[in-house]
């Protein structure tokens, strides 16, 4: 808090002069949101003339956060339009330079901005990358290469290391123990997280890419109570991840588990990165992945021309070309109608018909829309390209009729399967691998000779204290609203376990 004086923040990230964007006078404050976590801070801050500041770190922080609502609420709002403005205006951000359009680039790119993380894109085909690699000494075998404070530079990462190289990764120590481990950072993940954080639980959510699952996709979900004028699923989830730290929930991303022991208690949560963690109770919200095809070449391109989700970025790289929507769900329609805008057309491709399994007012809108061609009853069938994608065939099951249009990307959403492989031996699934919960968990252990201890919770699988949300639950009803009602429920049952086990 500025007392007296004037206070400059500027951008010194791979800057050779200090870029001064702006300065706060008596009575108003700097900062943040990387106060409500341990991420390190984006820019930095000097006085510009002699005067008096009041320093609140971290700690004291989140306690005044909580002690005085009102000024909290204050203080929420301008740190969230802070890092919006940030994010906007690439300030504090990270340079990534690369060759345009291929997969890791876009990958990062994605890692780090639906992360929250600012990003600067430089390619070698439409930048001014060759005099800065040229000055740091790089050569086209690195990139693509992340350019952190100053000349810090990283080559080719994987998502871990990007992560620990700009402060993103949360650092496990030895024996950390938490009252709920939220496994998955989708909607009812995330519901999960702040409702349990909000009661005093320890909280952990463990996220293998970034927060918001499938839902996390959706270029705008306009059927969510609430928002009669629609909300992107990015922007969804970042308000809820936000909400989740207010309180004082832990992120630790990109880290996946890898293995759940559930013969021991608290129960231990091995990750890729090799750390483990302790949980008095766990919420597994992992969701589904959304399958791929078996078509020839497919795989060659994706994550550069064929994508499982149509956000901002999608959009960018469709501009002026036709694409391929596959899929006959609400995710595709959102896909079809959002990248209609930026895409000179969009083919959907729908195996069965329009309507089948997708809300009626994406079917209006897509039926009204003369940028939209939709083929139903057809499926893909070849593709063809170089370096990048060039064309593709679909076609008519019921009269063979094949066409073939000049395509730059496909948007694959052909329905999902659910993220337990992990849980193999550990929990009762159904038999696409779904988890069982509630009666259905206890029938099904029964039937294979165990016996629980008690009648699981609704949302409880076959293992005390294990419960499951959202998409990855069997017979689970597939929207955003009933996800984050499954996460904030179950946090009840949590407290009514941590009882039980503390009894004992």
């Amino acid at each position: 808090v500025c007392l007296s004086g004037r206070i400059e923040i500027y951008d010194d990230q791979g800057r050779d002069e200090d870029a001064v964007f702006i300065t706060h006078g008596p009575n108003q404050f700097t900062g943040e949101l990387d106060l409500f976590n341990d991420r390190k801070i984006l820019v930095s801050g000097r006085m510009a003339e002699d005067g008096t500041v009041l320093r609140i770190g971290r700690a004291q922080f989140r306690e005044m956060m909580t002690a005085l609502p009102d000024m909290a609420e204050i203080v929420m709002r301008a740190f969230i339009l802070r890092h919006v403005g940030l994010m906007e205006h690439e300030q504090g951000a990270a340079v990534v330079i690369g060759h345009k359009g291929s997969s890791r680039l876009l990958e990062i790119e994605r890692f780090l901005g639906r992360n929250g993380y600012p990003v600067k894109v430089l390619t070698l085909e439409e930048d001014s990358a060759a005099p800065v690699m040229g000055g740091l000494n790089l050569s086209e075998e690195c990139l693509p290469v992340v350019i952190g404070k100053g000349e810090d530079r990283l080559r080719n990462p994987d998502l871990l290391g990007l992560a620990r190289f700009l402060g993103i990764a949360h650092e496990f120590t030895e024996g950390e123990t938490y009252d709920t481990v939220v496994v998955g950072g989708g909607p009812s993940g995330l519901a999960a997280a702040v409702y349990a954080a909000s009661e005093g639980l320890s909280t952990l959510i463990i996220e293998a890419r970034y927060p918001g699952g499938q839902a996390g996709t959706s270029s705008k979900i306009e059927n969510y109570l609430g928002f009669p004028t629609g909300i992107s699923g990015q922007a969804l989830a970042g308000r809820a991840f936000v909400q989740a730290q207010k309180f004082g929930a832990v992120m630790a991303v990109p880290y996946q588990v890898r293995k759940m022991h559930c013969a021991e208690w608290p129960y231990r949560l091995d990750l890729d990165s090799g750390d483990a963690v302790l949980a008095r109770t766990v919420v597994i919200a992992t969701g589904a992945s959304y399958r791929k095809m078996n078509v020839d070449n497919l795989e060659r391109y994706d994550g550069q021309n064929v994508h499982y989700a149509a956000t901002a970025l999608e959009a960018r790289l469709c501009a002026d070309s036709e694409v391929v929507v596959i899929g006959g769900g609400n995710s595709a329609g959102q896909a079809a109608i959002y990248l209609s805008q930026n895409a000179r057309h969009v083919h959907m491709l729908v195996r069965s018909q329009l309507g089948a399994s997708m809300s009626d007012y994406l079917v209006g809108r897509i039926e009204a829309s003369d940028a939209i061609t939709v083929y139903q009853d057809t499926e893909l069938c070849h593709i063809e390209g170089d370096e990048t994608l060039r064309t593709a065939a679909w076609k008519h099951n019921g009269t063979g009729e094949v066409t073939t249009r000049e395509i730059g990307h496909i948007f694959l959403m052909i329905g999902a399967v659910p993220n337990t492989d992990w849980l193999a031996g550990c929990i009762e699934l159904d038999g696409k691998g779904f988890i069982l919960t509630g009666q259905d968990a206890e029938r099904a252990a029964e039937a294979g000779g165990q016996t629980c201890d008690r009648q699981p919770f609704v949302f409880e699988s076959s293992q005390a204290g294990v419960f499951a949300v959202g998409d990855v639950r069997s017979t689970s009803v597939k929207r955003v609203a009933s996800a984050v009602g499954e996460g904030s429920v179950c946090v009840a049952n949590i407290h009514q376990v941590l009882a039980e086990r503390q009894g004992k």
